[in-house]
């Protein structure tokens, strides 16, 4: 199955005459998506491209500004053996229709379409498609090294009644100490950060396909099962009850309306284990050992290879992943990708010997603690501005959230006054203005830490590829992306 655009363009050619055109606008999504491998290698074999042009997130329709189009322009007749074509990428804010043409006509290059790769195009010039080449043979796919073993997070199918906040998780053990097995940690993608997760303190009422015929024995009806989990988990049941009749009709259950769908995975929550979320700007890579779960908006790769989640985390394999991945359009600047596992899969792994192995873990091990660190330091001032500045009423604002970014106490201040209707008494200040001056500047030192140890590691990934200077200028460049991202 593929987006019925790739069917259109299919039939155009076909009702062509010879060295006829046709021009479509459709999705930018057939340049690297698995449903356009075919598409790719009929445009690349069969007939001539003459042009595409990557319209990118600009928002060029009005009433799609979420839509990330992409013009096609083919001629009904065999490439040639060098088949040449033009093209033309345009970053966010780039475009404006009003000057269209003349902005396209500035853009276009040349791209080679005879060697592009029939599992994903590049619209790039030669030096950066040359150096994804370089990088590709030289890594083995990450799907062989972990033996295709990486999986998306949880679907629910009702979150509102299976993910529950911290308050509910305390009440319900309070009640029924029982029910503490049933109840596991759980991220969102959005929680996944580089190095680190953030606890929001939510948690998984995980109750799997076949739990309660394991449990209380096969062959029971719904009203006798339900019973005796009742029974068994009184405050847990009780909980669940007001949910009964939304749960029976999800798609995404197991044999009784409490239980979760079938999963072969479950246990790979509980082990050492890489996460990643399912779309993200930069890499947000990180390690977990304490059995978090996660949704579905993310992803996770059972491992104790500790040097894997250095690599993953690297200017290289992001490189990469942006000659890899769909495209989502920008945000602050930067591209996003989708990275679900049909691209991760992809991602070449290099092979580097015990002494490499040791020193990329140790590096990430240490990155994941300086992370940690600056997050708890987010956390612990994001919660004294709260208690002392009058938060309890009013949720901080992203300024006061990002309290490192503050020019000074006086900026404290302003925002306080704007999102908390709260200013600082003059007898607070002094004091308020020192502890803002510590935090902040341990901030710098542990977001300097981080710099040096990523730069460190992305020098010895570099090596592994034996990336000339040059090439890391390139790769640099084209990542874009700050070291220390928080």
């Amino acid at each position: 199955s593929a987006d019925l655009y790739v069917y259109f363009i299919g039939q155009g050619a076909h009702l062509l005459a010879a060295q006829g055109r046709l021009a479509y606008i459709i999705s930018n999504s057939w340049l690297r998506a698995n449903y356009g491998t075919p598409l790719r290698r009929f445009l690349r074999t069969v007939v001539t491209l003459e042009e595409v042009v990557d319209l990118g997130d600009n928002g060029v329709f009005a009433d799609a500004p979420d839509v990330y189009p992409a013009l096609l322009r083919l001629r009904q007749a065999p490439p040639a053996p060098d088949g040449q074509g033009q093209a033309a990428v345009f970053r966010r804010n780039t475009l404006d229709p009003a000057h269209f043409a003349a902005q396209v006509q500035a853009g276009r290059f040349t791209l080679a379409v005879h060697d592009q790769s029939d599992s994903g195009w590049q619209l790039s010039g030669s030096s950066v498609r040359d150096l994804f080449a370089k990088i590709m043979e030289q890594g083995r796919p990450l799907a062989d090294l972990v033996a295709g073993q990486m999986y998306r997070g949880l679907l629910t199918g009702l979150n509102e009644a299976f993910i529950i906040d911290q308050a509910t998780r305390d009440r319900l053990v309070a009640a029924d100490p029982q029910s503490t097995a049933l109840l596991k940690p759980i991220l969102r993608g959005e929680d996944l950060r580089p190095w680190y997760q953030e606890n929001e303190g939510r948690w998984l009422v995980l109750l799997p396909a076949g739990w309660t015929a394991a449990t209380f024995g096969t062959g029971l009806d719904e009203v006798t099962a339900w019973q005796q989990f009742s029974v068994r988990y009184p405050a847990l049941a009780a909980y669940l009850a007001p949910h009964a009749e939304a749960a029976r009709q999800r798609q995404d259950k197991g044999q009784y309306w409490w239980e979760l769908r079938a999963c072969d995975y479950y246990a790979a929550f509980e082990q050492p284990k890489i996460f990643w979320p399912d779309i993200a700007k930069f890499p947000r890579f990180s390690y977990d050992t304490t059995g978090y779960y996660l949704t579905n908006t993310g992803y996770i790769l059972p491992t104790a290879e500790g040097w894997l989640l250095g690599y993953l985390a690297s200017r290289c394999a992001w490189f990469a992943l942006s000659q890899i991945a769909v495209g989502l359009g920008e945000r602050a600047g930067l591209p996003r990708y989708r990275l679900t596992d049909q691209y991760m899969r992809q991602l070449p792994v290099p092979h580097p010997d015990a002494p490499i192995q040791a020193k990329l873990a140790a590096l990430a091990q240490d990155l994941t603690m300086q992370a940690r660190a600056r997050y708890l330091l987010h956390r612990d001032t994001q919660q004294r501005i709260y208690e002392d500045l009058g938060g309890k009423q009013r949720p901080l604002n992203q300024k006061l959230t990002a309290w490192w970014d503050l020019a000074d106490l006086a900026a404290l201040r302003a925002e306080a006054k704007k999102a908390l209707r709260f200013d600082l008494p003059l007898a607070d200040r002094t004091a308020w203005g020192q502890y803002l001056t510590d935090q902040q500047a341990e901030h710098r030192r542990l977001t300097g830490e981080i710099v040096r140890l990523e730069t460190a590691l992305n020098a010895a990934v570099y090596g592994l590829f034996g990336v000339t200077t040059a090439e890391q200028a390139l790769i640099e460049q084209q990542t874009q992306y700050r070291y220390g991202e928080e």
